[in-house]
């Protein structure tokens, strides 16, 4: 055996065990609170990025330590109410709402594609108009059935 090898069994032998199969299956048990938390830790940074705040501002204002703030900001903590209270007075931003049965929640892409939708709808309105009114005014006999292509989307002319 040469001196690498020696040197990489010495390394691997001082090295702790792995216990990567206990972390996956922590993972997957508490899936749904650390993706909640994870994205309670990515508002809380933009907040601070906002403020020009590092975290040991946040965890001064918080009265809390930096491994504390360091956990939270890392998704590894399962928030209180009250912490999130904390969080969301220190930070001037809102982390939780409770909604309504008939409210719902309107995300920026949903709101870019429902106007993308009520864009195309107008433009195949428009469409329609501009193909009712060529057959109109080339007719001159009432009794003249008008018929409108369905215009396609790609035949739309689009700003952007």
């Amino acid at each position: 055996m040469n001196k690498t090898e020696e040197k990489l069994k010495s390394q691997a032998a001082k090295s702790p065990t792995s216990n990567w199969k206990e972390k996956v299956a922590f993972r997957k048990e508490n899936k749904a609170w650390l993706k909640k938390s994870t994205r309670v830790a990515l508002r809380v940074l933009d907040a601070l990025e906002e403020k020009g705040w590092s975290q040991s501002d946040l965890a001064r204002e918080l009265g809390v330590t930096r491994q504390q703030v360091s956990k939270l900001v890392k998704g590894q903590s399962d928030f209180k109410l009250s912490t999130v209270s904390q969080l969301e007075k220190v930070l001037n931003i809102q982390l939780q709402v409770i909604l309504l049965d008939n409210e719902e929640v309107m995300t920026e892409e949903l709101i870019q594609e429902r106007l993308n939708e009520e864009i195309i709808d107008y433009h195949r309105k428009w469409a329609y108009t501009q193909q009712y009114l060529k057959l109109k005014n080339k007719s001159t006999n009432p009794q003249v059935v008008m018929a409108i292509d369905v215009p396609l989307e790609k035949d739309f002319p689009m700003a952007g």
